[in-house]
């Protein structure tokens, strides 16, 4: 390919991430390999990818296992500290490199062998890597090799940077549109970092405290502390975080909805990101079924169950009411803490009791 359109490409592709494989692989043939990977890395995690067709089957298992915590390949590459591509033979001797296991456990298994790497920090303060990978049997990366790839190395630099301004464009223009509908709401990484935020979340001061280094946490102890199990979270979906739940202030209560950022940009530069949404509580009357169920993500009989409970019946009237065994009823007041982030059946009541109700006629089940 010829080199501006090479690099008009790879402009392109910061824009439109849907251009990145071909983009990828166009800048791997340069040094005479179609496998390309393009990662960022924030908080010492993984948080998003591409690469070129080539590597499309293999990266997404190495990013989904746990070699990535063990392999010193990252490590080395920081360590060398240096403004352009390392060859893994220049931070690795030969047995080091095959005991390593993203050589033994992962490249084996899928045919790669010999590297070449570069981290670049774009200002937001991820990692953008740039990762070009041999198959089994071919040279490694020479000094010349490093030198191609260093050329092009301002650019991806410059497209990174490129793609994080928008991005962080794309954070705020969602903040807003939340302040429209009244909601107050910021954009967190997984460090409860603002990325973006409205006006309406600034002013909540009794439910928000802000703190040093641009992060935010939660007046209420409990509340913060679900907050942070939901941020991490995204990094890990094995470990279980309740995605809504109750915050409380001297001001009332609030629930707070933490929404995982979704679609192309993730892939790249928005993994690891939430939108915080933070919805105020406000008349003290049972809630409607719909708005329960949407709020929390319950099934509609645990949206009755905790209808229920807001309402004062006891489970013994609730299991009558809906014809179901008392067993039964206890089952879906457990499901309803686990989604709501309570304890207590009180608790249940408390927090819902102030939802705000529906237009007459939206939901008109007993």
């Amino acid at each position: 390919m010829d080199r501006d359109l090479l690099i008009q490409q790879i402009y392109d592709a910061a824009a439109m991430p849907e251009l990145w494989p071909a983009a990828l692989e166009g800048f791997g043939r340069t040094v005479g390999t179609p496998a390309v990977a393009l990662l960022t890395r924030r908080s010492d995690s993984w948080i998003g990818s591409t690469c070129s067709m080539d590597m499309a089957s293999s990266l997404p298992v190495y990013l989904q296992s746990d070699v990535p915590t063990r392999t010193q390949t990252t490590a080395r590459l920081l360590a060398a500290d240096r403004a352009g591509f390392v060859a893994s033979d220049d931070v690795y001797t030969p047995d080091e490199w095959e005991l390593d296991p993203f050589r033994r456990e992962w490249g084996k298994a899928w045919g790669w062998d010999r590297a070449a790497a570069t981290a670049i920090q774009i200002p937001s303060g991820d990692f953008v890597v740039v990762h070009a990978q041999r198959r089994d049997g071919e040279p490694g990366f020479n000094a010349r090799d490093v030198a191609t790839l260093d050329s092009f190395r301002p650019h991806l630099a410059r497209a990174g940077f490129l793609a994080g301004r928008w991005r962080l464009q794309r954070l705020r223009a969602a903040a807003e549109a939340l302040a429209l509908v009244g909601l107050p709401a910021a954009v967190l990484d997984r460090d409860a970092r603002v990325l973006a935020a409205n006006s309406l979340i600034e002013e909540a001061k009794g439910h928000v405290r802000w703190l040093p280094r641009d992060r935010l946490a939660l007046a209420d102890p409990p509340a913060n502390q679900m907050l942070l199990q939901a941020l991490a979270g995204l990094f890990d979906p094995s470990q279980p975080a309740v995605n809504s739940f109750a915050s409380r202030s001297r001001t009332g209560a609030a629930v707070i909805h933490v929404v995982p950022t979704t679609g192309h940009a993730r892939e790249i530069f928005d993994g690891g990101l939430a939108i915080v949404v933070l919805t105020p509580v406000t008349a003290p009357d049972a809630p409607d079924l719909t708005l329960i169920r949407a709020l929390f993500d319950l099934s509609a009989s645990e949206a009755r169950v905790a209808r229920g409970l807001t309402r004062g019946r006891t489970v013994e009237q609730i299991a009558e009411d809906a014809g179901v065994t008392r067993e039964t009823v206890r089952s879906q007041v457990k499901a309803v803490m686990a989604k709501t982030g309570t304890s207590r059946q009180a608790e249940i009541a408390a927090l819902l009791a102030g939802l705000p109700r529906l237009p007459a006629g939206e939901d008109d089940e007993a």
